[in-house]
């Protein structure tokens, strides 16, 4: 089960785009180039721009309209992810792949970098930060180089499952309101709920495109667009849990310090 052993190419138009042949080693469900011969996956690609819109409206500060106080790495990761991806979707090259799947790691990598820095010193940030990082890298350069997906996957999952039980520990483990750990409790169970529903929606996507692609044809446009699954999954995994961190992270909220008995 998984995009490195399903692979849907060989639709009637995949040969007609102005990109050329598909050479990508994953090709989803969604026919190529049905919509245009300018984009190979035209709703994959389109979903990408709830990416980038997500990125550019987290960079604003709460409150002021025209605030811009620019991108922090994970916007700027996340900015990137939508970019590489709707790259890789509209093409379905080889090289737009790879740069899709590399922009996984980064956001990954971004992500983890804040959560272990968190409250240390600015050594031990900084070696921290040199660590995932040349692990980040190295794991890219191994898997552009063999093109194995599988590596991808491995190195994804695994900071996928260091980012949870950090974040988990760092909102137990430091003194905030009852109320204020409640909500980011509440925010990071709804996030990791919902990414393992677009886990299922994706498998779905990839496990019965048969099905799916019946289903389309018989619903027909715009109504079939409903059913393409990997762009529904996508979106519903990735803004709302990027959007919730916002809440449940706590390397990105201030731990409020607690009165002493003298100031009370």
């Amino acid at each position: 089960m998984g995009h490195h052993n399903r692979h849907f190419g060989g639709d009637v138009y995949a040969n007609s785009g102005i990109w050329g042949p598909p050479t990508s080693a994953a090709n989803f469900c969604e026919e190529d180039y049905i919509v245009t011969r300018y984009i190979a996956e035209f709703v994959n690609s389109l979903s990408n721009l709830a990416y980038i819109y997500m990125a550019l409206r987290l960079s604003k500060t709460p409150g002021l309209k025209s605030a811009w106080r620019g991108l922090d790495s994970m916007s700027a990761a996340l900015f990137f992810v939508g970019v590489t991806s709707m790259v890789y979707h509209a093409t379905l090259l080889q090289y737009a792949q790879f740069s899709d799947d590399l922009s996984m790691l980064v956001i990954a990598a971004c992500i983890l970098c804040r959560l272990c820095a968190y409250q240390q010193t600015v050594q031990v940030a900084r070696l921290i930060t040199a660590t995932i990082a040349s692990v980040a890298v190295a794991a890219s350069v191994v898997y552009v180089r063999s093109g194995d997906i599988l590596l991808h996957v491995f190195a994804f999952s695994a900071m996928v499952h260091l980012i949870w039980p950090r974040t988990l520990f760092l909102i137990y483990s430091h003194r905030r309101p009852q109320d204020e750990r409640s909500r980011m409790v509440r925010c990071f169970w709804e996030a990791a709920s919902i990414l393992v529903a677009a886990f299922v929606i994706w498998n779905i996507d990839l496990e019965k495109c048969l099905e799916l692609r019946g289903l389309r044809m018989r619903l027909g446009l715009p109504w079939a667009w409903a059913l393409e699954l990997h762009a529904g999954a996508d979106s519903l995994g990735e803004i709302r849990s990027f959007s919730s961190s916002k809440e449940s992270n706590p390397a990105r909220r201030p731990i409020r310090r607690q009165p002493t008995e003298l100031e009370e």
